[in-house]
């Protein structure tokens, strides 16, 4: 019948310990249950005026408190509580009593100046827990006293395997799709790729210069283009033999008949509107399907 008031004493301390003065509060993280190593958390907290100063010389040192306790960590924080200041002092004890049972031990009082006055913090008392029995259950073999060893656990190791292949292969393909995409060895000797680079220039000329700056230029670049891929200077009427050459542009023959049409114009028209009909996007845009048709072989 002694269990109930015993945990309503328990609850007690681990919600609030109240100190004679009013002002003071103990505040702990557990009243119970430390082993010897364990840190114990606590925070005091004093109410004071708002012009009263906390002295840090009377705050408790770090250290040695006794022989089975250390004070680890101070640390002081100040809020402003309507007229008044709150002054939270958080603690941290480290216990080194090797207790042989349940018993309580004593957390050390000392004071705290406060602008003129002094402030007294009392002692309080947490509970510590022995790690081990005193003397264990009497066994019939010396044996019994000790715990089995815990069985080998065998991990499926098939399937991560798989996983690990797996992911190697796509890793060394990925690998691969990258080496020949930039031209890596053994890629190196890759055919160039002539209008890819042209319509990555062109884009950048595109967004630093206007139109009617870039697109003579563009033409002249793209024809280049055009005579370097079939190896000599390409006219409109050959047209139809350098797609033969290069099956890989034959779909883009109505592309190439409006281009060069719209360079003749632009380069040979009387008129002052050359190629008022062909701008400088779909120039753009035919030199990016080159690209792409050209990027598929």
């Amino acid at each position: 019948m002694r269990i109930a008031p015993l945990f309503i004493v328990a609850l007690f301390w681990a919600t609030c310990a109240q100190a004679a003065d009013q002002r003071v509060k103990i505040h702990s993280a557990r009243p119970f249950g430390y082993f010897v190593g364990d840190l114990i958390h606590a925070r005091i907290e004093i109410m004071s005026s708002a012009d009263a100063k906390l002295s840090a010389s009377s705050l408790p040192r770090p250290g040695p408190l006794g022989v089975s306790l250390d004070l680890k960590d101070v640390g002081v924080h100040a809020t402003a509580v309507g007229a008044d200041t709150r002054w939270d002092i958080d603690l941290v004890y480290q216990n080194f009593y090797v207790a042989l049972d349940v018993r309580n031990i004593d957390i050390p009082a000392f004071d705290l100046r406060l602008g003129e006055e002094t402030i007294s913090v009392p002692a309080w008392r947490v509970g510590v827990a022995p790690l081990r029995e005193i003397a264990p259950e009497k066994q019939e073999r010396s044996e019994d006293y000790l715990r089995p060893d815990a069985p080998a656990v065998y991990a499926e190791e098939t399937e991560p395997k798989r996983l690990a292949l797996a992911f190697a292969a796509l890793s060394l393909l990925s690998l691969t799709a990258v080496a020949r995409d930039r031209a890596w060895p053994p890629f190196q000797k890759r055919p160039a790729r002539i209008f890819s680079a042209l319509a990555r220039k062109l884009a950048a000329q595109t967004r630093a210069a206007s139109e009617a700056t870039v697109l003579p230029l563009a033409f002249q670049s793209l024809h280049r283009a055009i005579d370097l891929a079939n190896g000599a200077s390409l006219l409109a009427e050959d047209v139809p033999g350098f797609l033969a050459r290069r099956p890989e542009f034959a779909s883009l023959k109505p592309a190439f008949d409006r281009f060069f049409s719209a360079s003749r114009r632009a380069f040979f028209s009387r008129e002052g509107d050359h190629v008022a009909d062909y701008t400088l996007g779909e120039l753009l845009d035919f030199a990016k399907a080159l690209g792409r048709r050209e990027r598929a072989q």
